[in-house]
C-alpha cells in the first residue's frame, strides 16, 4: 500500500512549486540574473533529480509501485512544465529540456536505489 508522508510531502510539494515558479519566470528576468542558455539547459537535471529524490523521501511503500508511481507523476509535471512555458514571454516549450528533466528523473531514481542499502542499513542501526 502506497503511503504519503505529510511533512516530507510538504517538502516536496514546496520543492514542486519551487521549480514550476523557477520555470515560469520571464526571460526576461532570467537574462538578467545572468544565466545562460546553457547553464538554463542544464539546470534542468539537478533541479529534477532534486524533485524526484524528495519525491521518493516522501512516497512510501512497495519499491516498483512506489518507483513507478514516483516517476510517472515527475515525468507528467515535467511536460505539463514544458508546455506551460509557451506561455511565458521570452521562454519555449522543449523537447531538449523535457528529456533533460527525464535524465535527472532517472538520476534521482539511480541514486535513490544507489543509496537504497545504506539507508536500510543506517534504519536498522537506529533502531537498536
Amino acid at each position: 500500500m502506497i503511503r504519503i508522508i505529510p511533512l516530507r510531502a510538504l517538502v516536496a510539494l514546496s520543492y514542486t512549486a519551487g521549480v514550476l515558479a523557477l520555470t515560469m519566470l520571464p526571460g526576461r528576468q532570467v537574462a538578467r540574473w545572468g544565466f545562460t542558455t546553457t547553464l538554463l539547459d542544464l539546470a534542468h537535471i539537478p533541479l529534477f533529480t532534486g524533485l524526484t529524490l524528495v519525491t521518493l523521501w516522501a512516497v512510501v511503500g512497495p519499491r516498483l509501485q512506489r518507483l513507478g508511481l514516483v516517476v510517472t507523476a515527475i515525468i507528467m509535471f515535467a511536460a505539463v512544465d514544458e508546455q506551460l512555458q509557451r506561455f511565458v514571454p521570452g521562454r519555449v516549450a522543449s523537447l531538449a529540456d523535457f528529456v533533460r528533466d527525464a535524465v535527472g528523473v532517472a538520476i534521482g531514481v539511480a541514486l535513490s536505489e544507489g543509496l537504497r542499502p545504506l539507508a536500510l542499513a543506517w534504519k536498522k542501526e537506529s533502531q537498536r
